[in-house]
């Protein structure tokens, strides 16, 4: 449940951001400050009234249909309304009182037109010499204080009666404090302080007593919902938003303030903020200024992070020392809500309130009798409309000149429930709203009212049906079509809704989710954010892609007949996710690794259509970086491909073979290995005929050697794949090329050798790698020739050199098993150049006949294998120890390996 309810929160906060910006927008155009803000007007002002009506339908579902995060099944019973029998508990079936809170602020937020106190007007009003007797240079401003005008002719009596009807005592205080009644009362009441001689009039000393004694009503107010001060919050979603970050601020300065307590304290202390004053002053007894605190459902809870915002303000207006007095926890408030605490709190201020200000009643027309006595009597006298205005809050019938001239139905249902009652029960606050709207004809139109009376009373699929009609949930637009799905998931998390339709096979989860995707993209491109559109609509959909249990299975279980039918998996989502993803070329590394790495879980859960789309995107990266020349980071976006498709699949799932990246980086590894091989040969040839390289000769083997080097890099810089790859068969050929490379430039002959042998001796290919266990050598045929030559030329280089020595002393780079595979394989390069024929040999690989030089060649390559054979037999041990091999193979006898190099070819 409180996941649910924080989660509509955070929609909500998302929502408002929205919001906000397109209010800035609007008014950067108005001002006319040449800001390029685009758009029409008209077509802005439609979608911030679509937004307004989105996030007010939003919050009052998050009040009336989603549970709240302190109301569990075993508290009020765990019955439901509108939703599965295993649904959360309904806030409607709560105690009462305990929705009062929460649907005071929704009324303020969404049906008053918020605070008027910083309009122009306003202010220009406050600031004059009498405001109570201001009156507006234009008709149209008495608007902005009472929806139309009001029932006195003064706009300052009417803005006050507006504040006290809303319950925003706050401004009213603040609002009275500038009558210049209350200025002269103030100044009296500071020269009365510090002067003790001397008697002041008894007229005058009764308006300071009453503005007093006003000041302590209003600001005291156990009132749901609060005062409108700046510690309540009408959006309802500051207190989940600010409450990490207010206590981490509290704990850095506390503990900042330990570590320089005795030194230099006042350093720490800013000196930038508006005084608060002494929010917690006692100003009537057995009422405290937080007991408004009690109509929330966790009001401990409440109260610390009051206190915590309390703190804040005063340190940041220099009373720091101040602020360490304040204390956090408040023992005295209860953990959970308690209709009787709130309601004696209320109580007892109401009837503060009576005996302050009416001790006599209340007569005709919410007025006093002459003889009336109080401490208010004088300022009644003086101000006839602030004995009617007050008496509103005494709560029961309204004055007749103020229930005459209200100006809509939100304020009759505020004034009712903040001031008569409180204690309503949550399922009654719907009959009450219908009542108050029944009295009133003008303003918002009577289908949206009849929406707000339905979800008031539990109506959970009138808010699907109204954000997807009326909100904009069917018309394309992103932000409405989202906003539409989420709730919707909401509601049917919480059990408030089926997600099925009428026992049909239709999700509507489903299809808003689809729809809200679809209208993400749709949306983005037409902004040209095609990038941001993608990564949007993937987000909005990844949570629904992974397959789930409806009820998950204990350990152990067997798996039954009904278990495909228990699965909660809707392909159509992945299939979502993969024809967005493929659809987008994306421009960077950054954009495309970014995509992959939103879907790695989903793919890792086993979904092969992601797993598929991501393998393309990182197949589009690596073309992209092909076309550039940028040989590495195609072979590491090519095996970021491959890893999609091979390691993050389960291995029932996943894929060796098949696909593009693979292709693709089987065929860039073979054919650099071969150009580095035809390089080697070349040069071996040309050394061979003691002619040096030409420069297009240099060239081609800088290059060859560079792309090796490259897709190597490449390779290796991906450790995880590095390690997957090591029975592949043309990375493996790529770097014994290489290493054979190297070793030539370095003139290590052994080394070189040795790499010549790997590439041509069989091997037993691994199954994993989906070769199917063939036996077979790293190197295609086709490169024999080529890695003969290069043999060749070792071999010839060496007869060279030892030329005059004994033949004991003479080395071989090859060893005994080296030698036996290039007799093998020349013997299988004879037959295919038809040199060599017999009826068992193989077809051959070239056309025609060879000519004499080449039989020359070969004749001439043949002679210089069998003198290092007898150089190895000279001096075997020699051979061994140069070539450093440490394979198992170097074990075998000298007889052994005869009989081996003399056995038929494989």
């Amino acid at each position: 449940a409180g996941g649910v309810a924080g989660a509509s929160m955070d929609y909500r906060a998302a929502l408002c951001e929205c919001l906000v910006s397109l209010r800035n927008r609007g008014e950067a155009r108005d001002g006319g400050d040449g800001a390029d803000v685009g758009g029409s007007a008209e077509e802005e002002g439609n979608n911030l009234e679509l937004l307004s009506l989105t996030y007010a339908i939003s919050h009052l579902a998050e009040i009336f249909l989603l549970p709240s995060s302190s109301l569990s099944a075993s508290k009020f019973g765990g019955g439901s309304r509108g939703g599965a029998d295993d649904a959360a508990p309904s806030r409607l079936d709560g105690p009462a009182g305990s929705l009062t809170a929460d649907a005071v602020r929704y009324l303020r937020h969404h049906h008053t037109g918020g605070s008027t106190m910083d309009s122009p007007a306003v202010r220009a009003m406050l600031e004059s010499d009498q405001p109570e007797y201001y009156r507006f240079p234009s008709s149209g401003d008495d608007d902005i204080v009472h929806g139309g005008g009001g029932p006195y002719d003064r706009p300052y009596w009417n803005l006050l009666l507006r504040l006290v009807i809303r319950g925003e005592l706050h401004d009213a205080w603040t609002l009275l404090s500038r009558c210049s009644a209350c200025r002269r009362a103030e100044e009296e009441a500071t020269r009365a302080s510090a002067e003790t001689e001397g008697e002041r009039g008894a007229d005058l000393g009764s308006e300071v007593e009453g503005f007093a004694a006003l000041r302590a009503l209003l600001l005291s107010a156990p009132i749901p919902g609060g005062r409108g001060d700046a510690y309540c919050d009408d959006a309802g979603i500051d207190d989940r938003l600010e409450e990490e970050s207010l206590e981490r601020e509290d704990e850095e300065w506390t503990s900042g303030r330990q570590r320089v307590r005795g030194h230099d304290d006042d350093n720490m202390e800013e000196e930038d903020g508006e005084d608060p004053g002494d929010a917690d002053e006692l100003m009537i007894d057995g009422v405290p200024p937080h007991a408004y605190l009690l109509w929330e459902a966790l009001p401990r809870r409440a109260c610390g992070l009051r206190a915590l915002r309390y703190r804040r303000d005063l340190r940041s207006c220099g009373r720091a020392r101040d602020a360490d007095h304040v204390e956090r926890d408040a023992p005295t408030m209860p953990e959970a809500y308690r209709p009787r605490a709130a309601l004696n709190a209320f109580r007892n201020w109401q009837e503060t309130v009576r005996v302050t200000a009416f001790p006599a009643g209340v007569v005709g027309g919410g007025g006093v009798g002459s003889d009336a006595g109080g401490v208010m009597s004088a300022l009644f006298r003086r101000f006839p409309p602030l004995a009617q205005i007050l008496s509103v809050l005494l709560g029961g019938v309204a004055p007749p000149a103020v229930a005459n001239d209200m100006p809509s139905w939100s304020d009759r249902l505020l004034m009712e429930l903040l001031y008569s009652r409180p204690d309503i029960a949550p399922d009654d606050i719907a009959t009450r709203a219908r009542l108050a709207m029944s009295d009133d004809d003008g303003g918002e139109s009577h289908a949206l009212r009849g929406i707000v009376l339905s979800v008031m009373g539990g109506g959970a699929g009138q808010v699907v049906e109204t954000m997807f009609s009326l909100c904009g949930g069917a018309s394309g637009a992103a932000l409405p079509a989202t906003m539409t799905s989420l709730l919707c998931d909401l509601l049917v998390d919480a059990g408030r809704i089926s997600p099925r339709i009428d026992e049909s096979k239709v999700d509507i989860q489903t299809e808003l989710l689809l729809l809200a995707a679809e209208s993400v993209l749709s949306s983005f491109s037409v902004q040209g954010q095609h990038a941001l559109g993608t990564r949007t609509a993937v987000r909005l959909l990844l949570p629904n892609a992974p397959p789930r249990r409806r009820v998950p299975r204990p350990a152990g279980a067997d798996m039954g007949a009904d278990d495909e039918d228990d699965m909660l998996y809707e392909p159509r989502v992945s299939a979502a996710i993969a024809e967005a993803i493929s659809r987008r070329v994306p421009s960077t590394d950054a954009e495309a690794r970014d995509l992959m790495e939103l879907c790695e879980d989903a793919v890792r859960l086993g979904s092969v259509p992601i797993a598929d789309a991501c393998e393309s995107l990182a197949y589009s990266r690596a073309i992209c970086h092909k076309s550039a020349g940028e040989l590495k980071r195609e072979t590491s976006w090519l095996l970021r491909g491959i890893d999609a498709q091979m390691l993050w699949l389960p291995p029932d799932r996943g894929r060796e073979l098949g696909y593009a990246s693979r292709r693709r980086f089987d065929s860039l590894c073979e054919r650099s290995a071969n150009a580095l091989i035809s390089a080697l040969a070349i040069g071996a040839v040309v050394d061979l005929s003691g002619k040096g390289l030409s420069g297009e000769q240099e060239d081609a083997m800088k290059s060859a050697l560079r792309a090796a080097e490259n897709v190597l890099e490449g390779v290796m810089g991906d450790e995880v794949m590095a390690q997957a790859l090591k029975g592949h068969v043309e990375a493996n050929l790529l770097e014994c090329a290489f290493d054979t490379a190297l070793a030539q430039v370095k003139g290590d002959t052994t080394g070189a050798a040795a790499g010549v042998v790997r590439c041509l001796e069989e091997r037993h290919l691994s199954s994993a790698e989906g070769y199917g266990g063939a036996v077979s050598t790293l190197a295609d045929p086709r490169a024999y020739s080529e890695l003969l030559d290069i043999a060749f030329a070792i071999l010839a280089r060496e007869d060279e050199e030892s030329k005059g020595r004994p033949v004991e002393f003479a080395t071989c780079a090859f060893t005994l098993h080296g030698m036996h595979i290039l007799m093998a394989r020349l013997t299988q390069v004879l037959s295919w150049e038809v040199i060599v024929c017999s009826p068992l040999d193989s077809p051959s690989l070239t056309t025609g006949r060879p000519s004499a030089a080449r039989k020359e060649y070969f004749g001439a390559m043949r002679l210089a294998f069998c003198r290092g054979l007898m150089r190895i037999l000279s001096n075997r041990q020699s051979a061994a120890v140069k070539a450093g091999e440490k394979k198992e193979r170097t074990e075998v006898s000298l007889e052994d390996e005869i009989e081996l190099m003399l056995s038929p070819c494989v």
